[in-house]
């Protein structure tokens, strides 16, 4: 008898601790949505200054055939002219130490010319951080760094092509992470030519 009464005890805490977490879920999934595409929405303004979401056109990994697992989501950018901006591509990998999911911008003359974060799981974040944003700064007029130590070796952003991203260093405190952001970044060059 002593058993019964604490398995249903049991039993019935399991019970409304299933149910409250399951209209937690309810209360928050459309509030996370909402703030996903807030996030997006930012950050294709941040690559393309003169993005508008009406003119641009974008598809999902479900509408995504014959793509690499690594792209969420592909957006081809216009403004409000409907002028082409270029592609930005939603793109995640994971390695032992966590998930990066990036924004990559690759402008009309197919060339990487802004990477932004939209997850670091890594969990040595700002190491990884601080190598994308040596890497593949937003600036027109930044170098970028193409050896190891010299700075002789150098390209400007907006030639990033994947070759030369092929090149770019990754030895840094997070080697797996930015080795992760570098191969992510490659996808979606591989990917923008491959379709053109």
């Amino acid at each position: 008898m002593k058993n019964i009464k604490i398995s249903a005890t049991l039993g019935t805490i399991s019970l409304v601790c299933a149910l409250l977490i399951a209209l937690i879920n309810m209360v928050t999934s459309p509030i996370i949505s909402s703030n996903d595409k807030k996030v997006e929405l930012e950050t294709c303004k941040e690559i393309f200054e003169a993005y508008d979401e009406s003119k641009s056109e974008s598809k999902d990994a479900k509408d995504l055939e014959n793509k690499d697992s690594a792209i969420l989501k592909i957006i081809y950018a216009k403004d409000s002219s409907d002028n082409v901006l270029g592609t930005i591509y939603k793109v995640t990998g994971k390695n032992a130490y966590g998930t990066i999911t990036l924004m990559v911008g690759i402008n009309a003359e197919k060339e990487v010319c802004q990477v932004e974060f939209i997850e670091n799981g890594q969990s040595f974040a700002s190491t990884v951080n601080n190598h994308v944003s040596s890497s593949y700064p937003s600036s027109e007029s930044t170098d970028v760094h193409i050896g190891a130590y010299s700075k002789s070796n150098s390209e400007k952003v907006g030639s990033l092509t994947s070759d030369k991203v092929s090149n770019i260093d990754v030895k840094c405190g997070a080697t797996y992470g930015a080795t992760l952001v570098k191969d992510l970044v490659l996808v979606a060059l591989n990917d923008v030519k491959e379709a053109a």
